[in-house]
């Protein structure tokens, strides 16, 4: 019976290790902010999004959205975002909410980010 509860106990303490949802899609949105300022266009189209998102923000498919993608972000000039905090997150599933205020041009502005699990990574679906 002891051998039993022990391999119980370890079974629950593997499981637990797999990574933090909430923590994840939080870092999700802090990589997002990170790729933004540095204009790290492979990171953000190929890692950061999902690929209905690339095609809602470029009405393109394939490589040609995610090469459009890239394009849009390395033309943006002049814009830093800070991640002032993250307020909330809400995970239920394979989605999750992100809410965080950022400042940017000294505004602070606060943003309810929407994620969608993809090959097991968090990725970003949307923005309100």
């Amino acid at each position: 019976m002891a051998r039993f509860v022990a391999l119980v106990c370890l079974l629950a303490l593997v499981a637990g290790c797999g990574g933090d949802d909430n923590e994840d899609a939080e870092q999700t949105v802090r990589d997002f902010v990170t790729a933004v300022n540095k204009r790290d266009a492979d990171t953000y189209c190929d890692e950061l999004i999902t690929d209905d998102f690339r095609k809602k923000t470029t009405f393109a498919t394939g490589d040609e959205a995610s090469d459009s993608c890239k394009r849009q972000l390395k033309a943006i000039t002049g814009l830093h975002i800070e991640l002032v905090r993250v307020v909330g997150t809400k995970v239920d599933g394979d989605e999750a909410t992100v809410t965080a205020v950022l400042r940017s041009e000294g505004r602070r502005m606060r943003r309810v980010y929407e994620l969608a699990k993809d090959g097991g990574d968090w990725k970003l679906n949307g923005a309100r």
